[in-house]
């Protein structure tokens, strides 16, 4: 185990293995972020056998037919963003060089013991693998934190490579990232940085793409976690996963097949499948619906009036006044193209509902009423991201109505923003509209309309299964639990409850420990997203898909509007 940092230090130094100063977008936009959060790159390790231009035929790779589709393809057609080049050579002009000639052992590459020497008398924190092969030896521990490695897959499922690729290739509707302390064994090393997003099915490009641009910022997180004293070194992972290779010409071609079948399917869902949710109620505390491990029967479900086929509620929230249930929902128009945030009353003697009646309405598209009581106060937090803030609205009783109370938070594009009162501290968790399904923000407060500070770790987790928040956090038994949207087959597929074991200013973690699938056998079976707690009750809401002439014609639009930025 590396000893902590006890000096104050602007941040670490660094060095970067490379071929040259030229660099893939996400590579160079890594090094700005480190830099620019005041960590120093000291040295840049480059690999003779590129720089040396007496040895040119050095650098060239055997070509194997067997594998000429994929990399036709590589060379032709998988183009994304992140890989564009960028030549740093004016930024890094004045950073010392080194060229060392490694040594190719089987797969594997050897540093030399001089070399080695020389890179340690630079005396490195740690050192950023850009270039060269599958390292070994010293030059592992070369410097105080060792060599940093993406490696784009999950390791638990998928060592080697394509970057990606496999994931589409085996229909894995979930592509994992790692930043990892190299160790002797092949993508095994020291997780640093970990997540998981929604694989881009129709397009390797669009999927490697995001992969390598959210993992961008890793080593400028971890690094500032190192300064600031609050990252622990793990285990080694103990994954035993395969070890995958270049596809051959014959999974190449399946490969293709499958991405022009799951294009087709994504554009024609775009058009024709527009999504109609409702609200249901349900005669049961929250935690008997998240933990009981039974599913949802369609007839314990009481839904609200459906609504026509322009319109669908959904993100249901509530709370008794007078012995009747008022429920907060998103109202969304498929006309309008934004929501507003409607109370429809139930009245359980006459198992009746009222019509919907707007109750906050903003500027821009609001949704995700989130209400909590506090001193007897009803408040509510709707996301409002378009507006950039997050606001806190108290119920007037008397006009029967929403009045905001207080701006929490301002320039923060917040999604689904979810406020609970832990351990004599208000936590406001929230993912960001960019990284809406996957980036899960922490912020807390000693009060609740006092000022909210960022977490220490944000973003606290990047998990397509379980991090948009998805309702009313409880109690249960003394352990405190947050519902989660799994949005990894579909937007809003089902529910998955974490329970919450650390949550301070500077740790949070959480393990998934149960799944409320939707509710089977009845209309609305194709998603759920929202859990939420009222005393006895338990209000969720379902969707399914139907065609919609305005959500197509709006679909077409972006479509047509998508193109034509591409052909400018």
């Amino acid at each position: 185990m590396d000893e902590p940092i006890t000096e104050i230090a602007v941040g670490l130094h660094f060095g970067i293995l490379c071929e040259s100063l030229v660099f893939q977008r996400w590579q160079a936009d890594a090094i700005r972020e480190l830099q620019g959060s005041g960590h120093q790159l000291t040295l840049l390790i480059m690999n003779q056998r590129w720089s040396d231009p007496a040895k040119p035929a050095a650098g060239k790779k055997a070509f194997f037919w067997s594998q000429a589709v994929f990399k036709c393809c590589h060379r032709y057609l998988f183009h994304p963003d992140a890989k564009k080049t960028v030549d740093l050579s004016e930024e890094l002009e004045g950073i010392p060089v080194v060229s060392c000639l490694v040594e190719q052992n089987g797969h594997s590459q050897y540093f030399g013991h001089e070399d080695v020497t020389g890179i340690r008398n630079h005396k490195l924190d740690f050192i950023l693998r850009f270039g060269f092969g599958i390292l070994r030896g010293d030059i592992l521990n070369a410097a105080r934190y060792g060599i940093w490695s993406f490696h784009h897959d999950d390791e638990l499922k998928y060592r080697g490579g394509p970057p990606g690729f496999w994931e589409i290739h085996s229909g894995d509707p979930v592509s994992g990232a790692i930043l990892q302390r190299l160790t002797e064994r092949l993508d095994a090393g020291i997780i640093l940085k970990k997540g998981y997003l929604k694989t881009v099915a129709h397009s390797y490009s669009g999927n490697l793409d995001q992969l390598l641009s959210v993992s961008a910022s890793w080593p400028a997180l971890v690094a500032d976690d190192i300064i600031a004293g609050r990252f622990e070194f793990p285990a080694p992972s103990a994954t035993d996963a395969r070890v995958y290779k270049i596809p051959s010409n014959g999974k190449m071609i399946t490969f293709l097949f499958r991405i022009f079948w799951n294009k087709l399917l994504f554009h024609l869902k775009e058009l024709f499948r527009a999504e109609l949710w409702n609200v249901g109620i349900i005669h049961k505390p929250i935690h008997e619906i998240a933990l009981g491990n039974q599913p949802i029967q369609a007839a314990e479900v009481i839904w609200t009036r459906e609504m026509s086929n322009s319109k669908y509620l959904a993100d249901p929230a509530g709370f008794f006044d007078h012995d009747k249930l008022h429920i907060l929902v998103e109202d969304y128009s498929y006309s309008k193209q934004y929501a507003t945030i409607s109370e429809v009353i139930w009245d359980s003697s006459r198992n009746s509902f009222s019509v919907p009646i707007r109750t906050i309405e903003g500027h821009h598209h609001l949704s995700y009423p989130f209400i909590l009581e506090h001193q007897k106060i009803i408040y509510c937090i709707p996301e409002s991201y378009r507006d950039r803030n997050i606001g806190l609205y108290k119920r007037n009783f008397s006009e029967e109505a929403f009045i905001e109370e207080k701006i929490l938070l301002k320039d923060v594009d917040a999604v689904d923003p979810t406020l609970i009162l832990y351990e004599q501290r208000w936590w406001l968790f929230f993912t960001i509209k960019k990284y809406s399904n996957t980036h899960l923000h922490i912020y807390y407060s000693d009060h609740l309309l006092g000022d909210f500070q960022p977490h220490a770790k944000n973003p606290v987790k990047i998990d397509i299964r379980s991090s948009r928040p998805a309702g009313t956090p409880f109690h249960h038994d003394g352990i405190l639990y947050r519902p989660a949207q799994d949005c990894t087959q579909t937007y809003g597929s089902r529910v998955v409850v974490n329970r919450i074991i650390k949550l301070t200013e500077t740790e949070f973690e959480e393990v998934t420990v149960s799944t409320v699938e939707p509710v089977a056998k009845s209309r609305f079976s194709k998603g759920l997203h929202t859990l939420s707690a009222v005393g006895a009750y338990t209000l969720i809401d379902g969707k399914r898909f139907r065609f919609n002439g305005y959500y197509f014609k709006n679909q077409f639009r972006k479509k047509l509007t998508r193109k034509r930025n591409r052909d400018v």
